[in-house]
């Protein structure tokens, strides 16, 4: 049995087309609980370990404007005492805040 990591996500863009994409690619994706609203989502939704990076990874990639992006992402997986904040504010993409 894998252990399952839940994941709090939050995004603010000002740019629809970015808060349309990142919403999309969150249900499509993970599904979960995703709230899309102007211009933000609120997200909670579960991957296998630990923060889905690879996933992230794809879903930067995605967004159209990326000089116009917030995202964080806190991940927890209580079993293994796992715990990783990854922030993701411009064309850089995501990194972790440690």
């Amino acid at each position: 049995m894998a252990n399952i990591c839940k994941n709090e996500f939050y995004a603010y863009s000002e740019d629809k087309n970015n808060i349309a994409t990142i919403c999309k690619f969150l249900k499509d994706t993970f599904g979960g609980y995703v709230e899309c609203n102007d211009d933000s989502i609120d997200a909670c939704f579960e991957s296998k370990w630990d923060f889905p990076e690879v996933e992230m990874d794809k879903l930067f990639e995605l967004i159209p404007n990326k000089e116009d992006i917030y995202m964080r992402c806190l991940s927890v997986e209580y079993g293994q005492d796992y715990i990783a904040y990854w922030k993701c504010e411009d064309v850089n993409g995501w990194y972790q805040e440690i």
